[in-house]
């Protein structure tokens, strides 16, 4: 519903909302000591070698091809599970890429409709809250 200003937005009044989150002290408490800290050995490599993919990481540890290097594949699965999103993965990966023109064609209205509803204008865009899009649309 819009807002007095025209500002879309969600009323969940009388709605009960239950969030459950991971915590890095959850994820921490499931680890010894010395596991941690190889998570943090393998946070700390993986930045100092480029920040590659996990799976190139992987490939790296497993292949010998880092020198003395103290971490194994299992302080890498634990890093992706206890340590927060590393930032610098993501930075300068992700890129614009522009969409396609959007057609504003009329073809094959039915009889009468543009008459009755030329001045309303649609905008649809989609959504995803935990990988499930939603189609959110506005008129």
């Amino acid at each position: 519903m819009p807002s007095t200003k025209g500002l879309f937005f969600s009323d969940d009044k009388g709605y009960i909302a239950h969030v459950q989150i991971n915590t890095v002290d959850k994820n921490k408490s499931k680890y010894t000591v010395k596991q941690y800290s190889d998570t943090h050995k393998a946070r700390l490599i993986h930045d100092i070698i480029g920040r590659p993919s996990t799976a190139d990481y992987v490939k790296y540890i497993e292949n010998y091809l880092i020198p003395n290097c103290p971490i194994m594949k299992e302080d890498i699965v634990r890093e992706e599970d206890n340590l927060e999103s590393n930032v610098g993965i993501i930075k300068g990966k992700m890129t614009w890429k522009t969409p396609e023109r959007v057609s504003n064609t009329l073809d094959n209205l039915p009889n009468g409709m543009l008459e009755e509803h030329s001045d309303v204008t649609i905008a649809i865009d989609i959504m995803y809250i935990n990988e499930i899009p939603f189609m959110m649309t506005t008129s």
